[in-house]
């Protein structure tokens, strides 16, 4: 037993150390810091403070950062829609514990240095470094989206280096819940118009609008967000279904019932193996299901 934990910790020093001589370590414990203060990216000062910590291992990191504050177009591409490298992902994750263990509500509060440490040296599930990347850069996204009419781009989720449905439905979500968040807001004050003024601007995926993407058949797992644990598609297709709902009144509401019909029959709006994770809509999706059936 003695010689078992003489191992450990001889095994836990070899880590530290190693974590102590990364090159990227100091500038990257700056870089969440500076990201907590301001997770906008946004102003000049952000982008000097930012700037200065350039290394080639925080390089992209810095660049995506940039262009999240500057609601850069670049932020479309494959740049930055491509999953990055497995350190980068990592680095991104301590970004993100740096800034969840600077908030108020946090009740063992740490050094920005021993968060970044005992982050580099634990195993994270790689969904939750996937999903966290694409959700760091979601933000950008929906700036762009204030501007722009972005209905001349397409995004084909096989392009960008993603392993599987998982992963491709992780940027799948971050760019329609960027997009199409404001349509619960727009439906709540009854703004159809405007909303339907918004939709015609979204981009399609894999050629098609949004919610003809259904490919949400893989396994469930257990998401970590901010402050709670729950399961991933509850929690993000909620958030899909409450764009949807928006979408299909402004239609029902403006009388477009051939577009109406096409949302229905052509989304998870139909799809009762999905209803579960549709929280308080549930049970009007299950009676608009079983009037369809008629």
């Amino acid at each position: 037993m003695k010689y078992f934990f003489t191992i450990v910790f001889f095994t836990l020093s070899l880590t530290l150390v190693g974590q102590e001589n990364n090159p990227d370590f100091k500038n990257l414990v700056q870089l969440g810091e500076i990201y907590s203060n301001n997770v906008n990216a946004t102003g000049e000062d952000f982008k000097k403070s930012v700037e200065a910590l350039r290394t080639p291992g925080l390089n992209h990191i810095i660049d995506a950062l940039i262009a999240v504050g500057a609601a850069d177009e670049k932020l479309l591409t494959k740049e930055f829609l491509s999953k990055p490298s497995a350190q980068e992902l990592k680095y991104w994750y301590v970004i993100r514990e740096i800034h969840y263990n600077n908030q108020p509500e946090t009740t063992e509060v740490k050094s920005s240095e021993q968060v970044a440490k005992e982050t580099l040296a634990k195993e994270i599930d790689s969904r939750a470094l996937v999903d966290n990347y694409y959700y760091r850069i979601q933000s950008g996204i929906a700036k762009i989206f204030n501007e722009k009419d972005l209905s001349t781009y397409n995004f084909n989720l096989d392009e960008y280096g993603l392993e599987n449905d998982t992963e491709k439905a992780m940027l799948y979500f971050s760019i329609s819940n960027a997009l199409t968040q404001r349509f619960r807001v727009l439906n709540m004050v009854e703004n159809y118009d405007k909303l339907l003024e918004f939709a015609s601007k979204l981009p399609t995926f894999n050629e098609k609008p949004y919610y003809e993407y259904t490919a949400f058949d893989f396994e469930d797992f257990e998401w970590t967000g901010y402050d709670k644990k729950e399961s991933y598609k509850k929690a993000h297709l909620k958030e899909l279904y409450g764009a949807l709902y928006g979408h299909f009144v402004a239609f029902a509401k403006k009388e477009k019932g051939e577009e109406l019909r096409n949302l229905y029959f052509n989304s998870i709006f139909s799809t009762p193996d999905y209803f579960k994770y549709a929280a308080e809509l549930e049970e009007s999706l299950q009676q608009l299901y079983s009037q369809s059936k008629k």
